[in-house]
């Protein structure tokens, strides 16, 4: 036990910075950098703060309405599911992170130190982040649900104790899953390849269950819509009831916080008994197999080949292109470093299949109904939406935003090899400009199976989406040299907690937002196609032009001046 507090305390330390926060460690340089993070927080926060009061009345009209149907105990359960599903994801990223890529990690495996603990202590150093992030969107819910419900100080009891045993059973399924996957295929080779894929093949496998198993929940037997709604609007646990077959523990936290009875006892008892045996499981399972998966993990294996004299007098005079030379290396980081793939990569995956693909496997496309419409009813719209649509994806996907960052302390060679800053740019934008091809491509020829489209305007729109995403790729190498990310001990924080990304996405999202709405208006006064994607493509190359310039002079001046 004194071994996992020891263990415990460290992780929260590292991971949270806390050491920092030493007055013997205190200077004025450090100080003032201290203080301009704290001031950024600060203003992110009061930024997002608009953002999360429309979350927080959005919520509050979701409650509302089902206590209209009376049915406001479940507005709690489908909270509980949506927050662990969240917790699920997030915790397949960090887990992998910080069980195996961590720094500290290497220091722990030659000492003494059984592979239980170093799990324990890792799972707790996650739950208490988890505990920060759920929070933010629990709380409210626990509010609003408490007026709709009532019950006093006993209800904020339980809800504190519910929240606090919440993210256990996803996140040790997490760990179990990413355990699994690192143990077996900690083989020789492309083993690195071999995870990816793996956790990119589970990823589609558990999408796909989960829209089956929401679809079969809210299925309605053809002639039997009069029963649903009678049931609905007299039995108040009927849609909790139907939620609790596939998932019993969102019931149980619904119905304790619900009710005061021996039901309320029964549900507590019960999620807390679960949390339990799911974190007992998870630490056994661990301890059999999370040394094995770790130890020789991060090993590299070269292909060797004997080169003949003429061989090797050809391979060294072969000289490449600088920038040809910057882009490999920035890619080889990314599929090599399973974190940076999953995180960088993943919405370039992602979001076709679950848009594209995902309809098809579950057999329901009516939610591409809308999309239908609006080209049936407007293609010049559609078109213009689609081109806006890649601009957006550009400015989700943090490959950009993350390309500095993501080179930690080797960023000093950057500094020093002799190169343009030109071809410092050229080659940093290739790699989220090739991500950007693929997105377009996938999403083209996979919308043409749900909508007749003409090959002409999916060229119009792949274009026009293609050269927009430019600017906003470009904003995003800005912002990340501006500030760096580069003092980090775990690959997840260059990624997940780099502000960069929030930044650029955040410009991304205003470039995207100012063009669609011009684009928008010049659609609405009628407007020739033609003129509006000229001047489209006028607006989009002056600001390709201004951020690369803006881009060209800050590099510069970033790589002679950084410490």
């Amino acid at each position: 036990m004194r071994e996992i507090f020891i263990l415990t305390r460290a992780s929260l330390i590292n991971n949270f910075n806390l050491h920092s926060l030493n007055p013997a460690s205190f200077n004025q340089y450090r100080n003032m950098k201290e203080a301009k993070k704290v001031l950024l927080f600060i203003f992110v926060v009061i930024a997002m703060m608009p953002a999360y009061v429309l979350y927080v009345r959005l919520m509050k009209q979701i409650g509302m309405s089902f206590l209209m149907i009376n049915q406001e105990s479940y507005f709690m359960a489908l909270a509980h599911y949506a927050a662990v599903m969240m917790v699920f994801f997030l915790g397949l990223t960090y887990v992998l992170s910080y069980y195996y890529f961590s720094r500290d990690t290497d220091m722990l495996i030659p000492l003494p130190i059984s592979g239980k603990s170093i799990v324990i202590s890792k799972f707790i150093s996650l739950l208490v982040f988890e505990y920060f992030v759920l929070g933010i969107f629990i709380m409210p819910i626990i509010i609003i649900n408490h007026s709709l419900m009532g019950g006093g100080l006993i209800y904020y009891l339980k809800a504190v104790l519910l929240f606090l045993v919440t993210p256990v059973v996803p996140l040790t399924l997490a760990s179990i899953i990413i355990i699994t996957i690192m143990k077996f295929t900690n083989i020789k080779g492309k083993k690195d390849l071999i995870r990816v894929v793996s956790m990119f093949l589970f990823l589609f496998v558990f999408l796909g269950l989960q829209i089956v198993i929401q679809r079969a929940m809210m299925n309605i037997p053809f002639g039997n819509e009069q029963e649903f709604f009678s049931k609905l609007f007299t039995d108040n646990r009927y849609m909790i009831d139907m939620l609790g077959r596939f998932y019993p523990l969102s019931r149980w936290v619904s119905l304790s916080l619900a009710d005061n009875s021996i039901n309320a006892l029964t549900g507590i008892t019960g999620f807390l008994a679960t949390s339990a045996v799911f974190f007992i499981i998870m630490v056994l399972f661990g301890e059999k197999m999370y040394l094995g998966g770790i130890i020789g993990g991060n090993e590299i294996q070269s292909k060797k080949k004997a080169l003949s004299s003429e061989e090797f007098t050809k391979a060294s005079s072969r000289v490449s292109k600088s920038f040809m030379a910057i882009f490999k290396v920035d890619l080889v980081t990314l599929v090599k470093t399973p974190i940076y793939m999953f995180n960088c990569v993943s919405i370039v995956v992602l979001v076709p299949f679950i848009f594209l693909v995902m309809p098809a496997l579950t057999g329901v496309t009516s939610d591409l109904d809308v999309f239908i419409g609006i080209y049936q009813s407007n293609v010049k719209l559609f078109a213009f939406g689609l081109a806006g649509a890649y601009m957006l994806f550009a400015a989700l996907n943090p490959t950009a935003s993350t390309t500095f960052s993501r080179e930690g302390k080797t960023f000093y060679i950057t500094r020093i090899i002799p190169v343009e800053t030109r071809d410092h740019i050229i080659g940093r934008a290739m790699a989220p400009i090739l991500m950007q091809i693929f997105t377009i491509v996938v999403i083209s020829i996979g919308i043409r199976f749900y909508i007749p489209i003409d090959l002409s305007t999916l060229l119009f729109s792949g274009f026009l989406g293609f050269a927009a995403s430019l600017p906003v790729i470009l904003s995003g190498i800005l912002v990340d040299i501006n500030r760096p990310l580069l003092d980090w001990d775990n690959p997840q924080r260059a990624v997940k907690q780099n502000m960069n990304v929030i930044f650029a996405m955040a410009i991304g999202a205003l470039m995207t937002l100012g063009i669609g709405f011009l684009t928008y208006v010049m659609i609405n006064i009628k407007l020739a196609t033609f003129l509006i994607f000229i001047v489209d493509l006028i607006i989009v190359v002056a600001l390709t032009y201004v951020m690369y310039n803006l881009l060209n002079k800050r590099l510069a001046y970033q790589l002679s001046n950084m410490e």
